[in-house]
């Protein structure tokens, strides 16, 4: 740790800039020291000082200390010089105690767990100290909120744990924990404080969630992790998701995907009694077999096709059996499952695992939580296989549920079981060394920008990034992509990953970049480069003199690039009523900016299908593209046709988007205000009614009047805003010939999803949120203490169906 004194002065008409730096051990050891002598005037130890704070985002963290005084060489001056440096040793030896308590550090946030009613959130601290702290009476003031008991102790080099249920977290992963804490961590990212007996901070971190912090919350539920206790906590690049590769780790195959299963529909229970069934030695006389994926959904590729289920039963019956010759070097089981929406695991009897479905029993005709989207394989870690794996044969029953008898349009399970053998090599890792403890990293990489945001055509783009290194900063590269209108590039296209050019940046105060030796690398790409509706993608690559090197953003986001998106503005329109008959019209830049953008960019033959011609009816969102709004890009989005029974039945038809976890889309209101909970899905209207009221047009009035009527006589309803929809999917802008060509697809109508967001929004506590249609309901968002099988739903229905007219208010 250094301490840097600096000191400005005029000796003989002239301004001369005085530094030395030297170790606060020093200081504290009481070393004498001459003054005038020259080596403590050091420019060198104002660079080394500041190299030290280099990972930090001020001057004064990382223990590097300035004092700058301003001094006329008068009579007495050295006297007043000697008064100064002695306040100034003494200012640096307080720093340095109290930097020498300050050895507890927050090492580990659980803050989003995969499974919502899961109360497994936690946060791991660390002694890097040499003695023992006494934490009585320490407590979190934000973020959560938990006081140490008296008498608790950490030993230098010892981990303790706060969770929100000391309970859920031992059942999880094997820890013991203090608690529980009072709240829930935020999961979008807030700033948590670690506070002494006497109030002052003792540490603090200010997460977030997606770059330049890792982006975690999908299965299996991975926590952000430290990856050193020595470094700058409060810098997003010294964390990474726990998950770490281990060479040395193997994992084999038990249950591969697509194997043939033994399944039993759920016309009624499975057996008698309900648990027999997950027996080994269960009778299976009666059961069906066939290959996974066994269900229903015109998307995916069915193995078993159950054309019998919908309207019929929610659930599917699962069993299948595995061989393990020694189950003592398995450390952990990793499931991988394709499914929709719900299911339930038992291994030799042992409920292993709860995924979107009610932890008790569920009955045959039981449903899942909410109606998922996805048509991926989820992981999930099964711990402690050792107390549930035999030697032998072994028996894995599921049970697989719907969300509702009716009105889900597909239901599908198709999973593989892999034996990880040795010690797990990834989190959470509560109470133990985290699993991506490293002694180096490379170098860190944040505040990465681009100006202007929305450039014009031949307008050059400045690009900077901070990037600093202990060891130095040996190398910084940006990487771009160009996509032009009509040739969209996929992230899953091979064009993706080749399709790159790469410049050098700079922080030499030339080409561009504002100062020298400031850590904020430059690169500028030429105004040749800018063209009309052009989307450029770009990353940053660095590397410190030892090799180490990093591209951002990091593999964990969901979004592994920047972008920005060239524009000249919306262009005029010309259009007729009825072409050929009514007189042509040309609303010009004034009418059609009036309204803001969504710029969707995506391949022609993904547009038209998900529009018009697959006639898919399913939740997947099948179409990948790139949503533009407000100047800022969404990008690998992807998107599905929006609706029921009337999904197709106008040429104009509705829009669903799913944004990208850590990307939420920055909606504004009808008057440009933003609004303050980012959304995760964009619902788009046609403006007009659906195909049983005759097409009539309402102009989306209908539904923005009437949920701002609702929102003013205080029954929370969607939030809309309306805007114009422009697709680029071709080269041309527009054709002069036909009006129904080119980008301009519409005004339409943005309207809130009533979702867990939707609660966030309207400052409603996160619960169960159903859509009801048809007499019942649809579960939209779960709250973290369910229930997850509706019978919260169920019991109202029951006694507001029960009840007269006049007790039906005491219901509500």
């Amino acid at each position: 740790m250094q301490c840097l004194v600096k000191l400005r002065f005029r000796q003989t008409g002239q301004l001369t800039a005085l530094a030395w730096a030297m170790p606060i051990s020093t200081l504290m050891r009481g070393s004498k020291f001459n003054s005038r002598r020259s080596d403590f005037f050091s420019r060198r130890g104002v660079i080394c000082a500041k190299k030290a704070a280099r990972r930090t985002r001020s001057e004064l963290e990382g223990g590097s200390v300035k004092i700058i005084q301003k001094l006329k060489v008068q009579k007495g001056f050295m006297s007043r010089w000697d008064r100064f440096l002695r306040v100034a040793i003494g200012f640096c030896v307080v720093c340095a105690a109290a930097h020498a308590a300050a050895s507890i550090v927050i090492n580990e946030i659980h803050y989003n767990p995969d499974l919502k009613t899961e109360h497994v959130e936690f946060i791991e601290l660390f002694n890097k100290g040499t003695n023992a702290v006494d934490l009585s009476g320490w407590y979190f003031s934000d973020g959560v909120s938990f006081t140490f008991p008296n008498g608790t102790f950490l030993a230098p080099g010892g981990y303790l744990v706060v969770a929100q249920d000391p309970a859920g977290v031992q059942s999880k992963f094997g820890a013991s924990a203090l608690g529980p804490w009072t709240g829930t961590l935020n999961n979008e990212g807030e700033r948590i404080v670690l506070r002494n007996a006497a109030g002052g901070i003792e540490n603090e971190v200010d997460y977030q969630q997606g770059f330049p912090w890792p982006t975690v919350g999908n299965s299996p539920g991975y926590s952000i992790e430290l990856v050193n206790p020595s470094f700058d906590n409060n810098l997003g690049a010294n964390w990474r998701a726990s998950v770490a590769g281990n060479p040395t780790q193997q994992s084999q195959t038990l249950i591969p995907d697509h194997s043939i299963w033994k399944y039993f529909k759920g016309l009624s229970e499975a057996s008698s009694p309900t648990t027999a069934w997950r027996a080994l030695d269960f009778d299976e006389a009666g059961w069906l077999t066939g290959p996974a994926p066994i269900g229903y959904d015109p998307a995916l590729a069915m193995g078993t096709y159950l054309n019998d289920m919908r309207s019929n039963y929610t659930t599917v019956f699962f069993r299948a059996t595995f061989v393990v010759n020694d189950p003592s070097p398995i450390g952990g089981l990793s499931l991988e499952a394709l499914y929709d929406d719900g299911f339930k695991v038992w291994i030799n009897g042992a409920n292993v695992l709860n995924v979107n479905i009610g932890t008790g029993e569920v009955p045959f005709d039981g449903t899942a939580g909410p109606a998922r989207e996805d048509g991926s394989y989820n992981r999930f870690d099964l711990n402690s296989p050792q107390t549930y794996l035999v030697a032998g044969a072994n028996i894995i029953a599921i049970q697989a549920a719907n969300s509702s008898l009716t009105a889900s349009s597909d239901f599908f399970l198709d999973l593989r079981l892999l034996a990880i053998i040795g010690p797990a090599n990834h989190g959470p890792t509560p109470g133990r060394i985290n699993s991506v403890y490293a002694t180096n990293l490379p170098p860190a990489i944040r505040q990465v920008d681009h100006s202007p945001k929305q450039p014009a055509p031949d307008q050059s783009v400045k690009i900077t990034a901070k990037i600093t290194d202990p060891e130095g900063v040996a190398s910084a590269t940006l990487e771009y992509q160009l996509v032009d209108p009509g040739n969209y590039i996929e992230l899953t296209d091979p064009a993706y990953s080749n399709n790159w050019a790469s410049i050098p940046m700079n922080d030499a105060g030339t080409d561009g970049d504002d100062l020298a030796g400031d850590s904020i690398y430059t690169a500028v790409l030429p105004g040749s480069l800018q063209t009309h509706r052009r989307l450029v993608r770009y990353r940053i690559r660095a590397a410190d003199p030892t090799g180490l090197s990093v591209t951002v953003p990091y593999a964990d986001d969901p979004q592994p690039n920047f972008a920005y998106f060239v524009y000249d503005g919306v262009p005029a329109w010309t259009g007729a009523l009825r072409p050929g008959v009514t007189p042509v019209v040309t609303f010009d830049t004034n009418v059609m900016r009036r309204l803001p953008s969504i710029h969707l960019i995506s391949k022609r033959n993904a547009v038209e299908a998900a529009t018009w011609f697959s006639r898919y009816d399913g939740e997947l969102y099948l179409w990948t593209g790139t949503l533009v709004f407000d100047g800022k890009v969404y990008d690998h989005v992807h998107y599905r046709a929006r609706g029921g029974v009337w999904r197709y039945a106008m040429v104009k038809n509705m829009w669903k988007f799913d944004l990208n976890r850590g990307h939420d889309l920055e909606m504004r209101d009808d008057y440009g205000r933003k609004y303050k909970t980012g959304w995760t899905k964009l619902n788009l209207g046609a403006s007009i009614q659906q195909g049983d009221y005759g097409h009539r047009g309402e102009q989306g009035m209908f539904e923005s009047v009437g949920f701002r009527l609702f929102n003013l006589a205080g029954v929370e309803s969607p939030l809309t805003t309306f805007v114009l929809l422009r697709v680029i999917d071709d080269a041309p802008e527009a054709d002069p010939a036909n009006q129904y060509a080119g980008d301009f697809w519409g005004v339409y109508l943005a309207v809130e999803q009533e979702d867990g967001r939707f609660l966030d929004e309207h400052d409603l506590p996160d619960g169960n949120f159903y859509k009801m249609e048809n007499g019942t309901g649809t579960l939209n968002n779960l709250g973290p203490d369910g229930p997850i099988d509706r019978s919260d739903l169920d019991a109202f229905l029951n006694a507001y169906n029960s009840s007269t007219n006049a007790s039906r208010p005491d219901i509500w």
